[in-house]
C-alpha cells in the first residue's frame, strides 16, 4: 500500500494506539499534543519519592493491552502487570463491609456476612452479567459500532436468546434490586454506572458487563502505575517512527487533496482526532457525564489501606440527584486507591501515597456560567477536602495526623487539558439505548476519525486503547480506498 501522510491530534492512550498501528502499517504519521506530556488524561506525577496516576488507576482485559503491545512491536517495552486478589474493599454508612473478589466463592462468602441470602444473590448476578456480556458486550467490542444493524447481526449470531436479554435490560439499578436484598450490595452494583461517569438510576443494565469483566478478566496493576503504560506506548510509537510534538495545540480543515493541519500548515490524508469529539459533531448542547475532585496524599508510614477501597455515602440515590443537578453531594462516595500496598516502587520506604476521589458535576459550558463555576472551586476544594479527610480517617483511624495534601486535581483543572466542562468521559450514556449513542469513530468527512474515552467503545485504558486500534483500522481502509 502507498504510504500516506497522517496527522493524530491528542497524544492520549488512543492516539498513540492509533499513531503507533499506522506507523506499523508504513504510513508517515505525526502527532500533534497540545500539552507537555503525552497521555491524555492517563497522566502521573512524582511528588518528593512518591508517584502517583491522577488518571485511571486499574487496568482489566489485559489481553487486550498486551496484544496491543504486540501488533506494536513492542512486548520488550510493556511493564508487568500483577493481578489484584482481593479486588476492592467497599465501606458502608452503617459500618457494614464487602470485599469483592475474583474468586466468585470467596466474593459470595462476603457477601453472606451481610445477609445470608445475599449468597445466592451473588451467583444469580454474575451469572446474568455473564449472559449481558455474551448478548451485547462483545458484540459491541468486536467492532467499530457503525449502527443498529450492523450491531444486531452480530448479536443476532449469538442466537435468539441474546436478541430477548438486550430487549428486555432495564436500569443497572433495577438488575441489582433484582438480584440482591440489602442496600449494601445494591451500591456495590450501582458504582459501576460511575464507569461510565453516569447514575446507576438513569444508566442501562449493560453496564453489569464491567463487574463481569473484572470478576472473568481481573483486576489489574501495572508496576509503576499507569503512568508507566504510558511511557512505554509513546517509546513504542517513536521507535516506530510517529514524530511527536508536544505543546502544539493543533487544528485542521478539510480541503480538496486532504486535511490542512495547523500550526505546521502541512497536509495530510487522513486526521485521527484523539480528543472530545462532541463538539466537532455540534452536540455541545447535551448533558456531560461526572466530573471528579482529586487529593493526592502523603503517608508518614506504611499504612493498612488497601490497594483499592470506596466508601459509600449513606444515601446513593440522592447522592446522585444532587451530582446531575449541578451540584456537590451532601455525603459524597469517597474511592482511595494505594497503589503501594502492591507495588513498592511507587513510595520510598517508610512512606505512602494515596490518590483520593469524589465524583463531581461537570461544569457549565456557557462562559459566563463556567468562570463563575470555576471561581466557586475555589471555595469548594476546602469543603470536598474536609469530606474526604472525615470519611478517610473515620474507616482508618489511623491515617489520623500522619497525612498531608501533595496535589489534588478539580473539574476545572480536567477542563484547561480539554474535557469539556472537566467532564471525565464527556457524552453521558444515560437510557436504555445511551451506549449507542455514544459518538463514533468515522468522523462527518471521509479521512477523518476520532479515538478515545469520549467515542465508542467508551472510556478505562482497555477501551480507550480498543478505539485507537479501530480508528487505525477504519482510517488503512480509507487510505486504501483512495491510494
Amino acid at each position: 500500500m502507498k504510504a500516506s501522510r497522517v496527522a493524530v491530534i491528542g497524544g492520549g492512550i488512543g492516539g498513540l494506539t492509533a499513531a503507533g498501528l499506522l506507523a506499523k502499517e508504513g504510513h508517515a504519521v505525526t502527532l500533534f499534543e497540545s500539552g507537555p506530556t503525552l497521555g491524555g488524561k492517563a497522566q502521573a506525577v512524582m511528588v518528593e519519592g512518591l508517584t502517583l496516576d491522577t488518571g485511571p488507576t486499574l487496568l482489566t482485559l489485559p489481553a487486550l493491552v498486551r496484544g496491543t503491545f504486540e501488533q506494536l512491536g513492542a512486548l520488550d517495552l510493556l511493564p508487568p502487570f500483577t493481578e489484584l486478589e482481593p479486588q476492592c474493599t467497599y465501606h458502608f454508612k452503617d459500618g457494614c463491609g464487602f470485599t469483592a473478589y475474583k474468586d466468585l466463592e470467596r466474593m459470595a462468602d462476603s457477601a453472606a456476612e451481610l445477609r445470608p441470602v445475599e449468597r445466592k444473590g451473588v451467583h444469580s448476578f454474575y451469572a446474568e452479567a455473564a449472559a449481558i456480556w455474551r448478548a451485547a458486550g462483545e458484540p459491541y467490542l468486536e467492532a467499530p459500532f457503525e449502527g443498529m444493524a450492523g450491531f444486531m447481526a452480530r448479536v443476532a449470531r449469538r442466537g435468539i436468546g441474546a436478541m430477548l436479554a438486550g430487549m428486555k435490560m432495564d436500569t443497572l439499578h433495577a438488575l441489582a434490586a433484582k438480584h440482591f436484598q440489602t442496600h449494601h450490595l445494591r451500591q456495590y452494583v450501582g458504582r459501576f454506572a460511575t464507569y461510565a461517569g453516569g447514575s446507576p438510576y438513569a444508566s442501562s443494565a449493560a453496564f453489569a458487563l464491567i463487574p463481569h469483566i473484572e470478576h472473568a478478566y481481573g483486576v489489574h496493576h501495572v508496576r509503576g502505575g499507569i503512568g508507566a503504560l504510558v511511557e512505554a506506548l509513546g517509546q513504542a510509537v517513536r521507535r516506530l517512527g510517529v514524530t511527536v510534538h508536544l505543546d502544539t495545540r493543533a487544528g485542521f480543515e478539510r480541503i480538496t487533496e486532504g486535511y490542512r493541519v495547523e500550526p505546521v500548515a502541512e497536509v495530510f490524508d487522513s486526521v485521527v482526532v484523539n480528543a472530545d469529539p462532541l463538539a466537532s459533531l455540534r452536540r455541545e448542547s447535551e448533558p456531560l457525564s461526572l466530573s471528579g475532585f482529586v487529593l493526592l496524599l502523603e503517608v508518614e508510614g506504611r499504612t493498612a489501606v488497601p490497594h483499592h477501597a470506596v466508601m459509600f455515602g449513606g444515601d446513593y440515590r440522592k447522592e446522585f440527584d444532587e451530582l446531575f443537578a449541578g451540584q456537590l453531594a451532601t455525603d459524597p462516595t469517597v474511592y482511595v486507591c494505594n497503589p503501594s500496598a502492591t507495588d513498592s516502587s511507587m513510595a520510598p520506604p517508610g512512606r505512602t501515597g494515596l490518590f483520593v476521589m469524589v465524583n463531581a458535576p461537570a461544569m457549565p459550558l456557557e462562559e459566563g456560567r463556567a468562570e463563575q463555576a470555576r471561581r466557586d472551586w475555589e471555595s469548594n476544594a476546602e469543603r470536598v477536602r474536609e469530606q474526604m479527610f472525615e470519611k478517610l480517617v473515620r474507616h482508618y483511624p489511623a491515617l489520623k495526623g500522619r497525612v498531608r495534601v501533595v496535589g489534588q486535581r478539580s473539574p476545572v483543572d480536567l477542563a484547561a487539558r480539554g474535557a469539556p466542562g472537566g467532564s471525565i468521559y464527556g457524552f453521558l450514556p444515560h437510557g436504555r439505548f445511551g451506549p449507542f449513542r455514544r459518538p463514533r469513530i468515522r468522523g462527518g468527512t471521509p479521512g477523518l476519525f476520532f479515538a478515545g474515552g469520549g467515542t465508542h467503545p467508551g472510556g478505562g485504558v482497555p477501551l480507550v486503547m480498543l478505539s485507537g486500534r479501530f480508528a487505525a483500522q477504519m482510517a488503512s481502509a480509507h487510505l486504501r480506498e483512495g491510494a
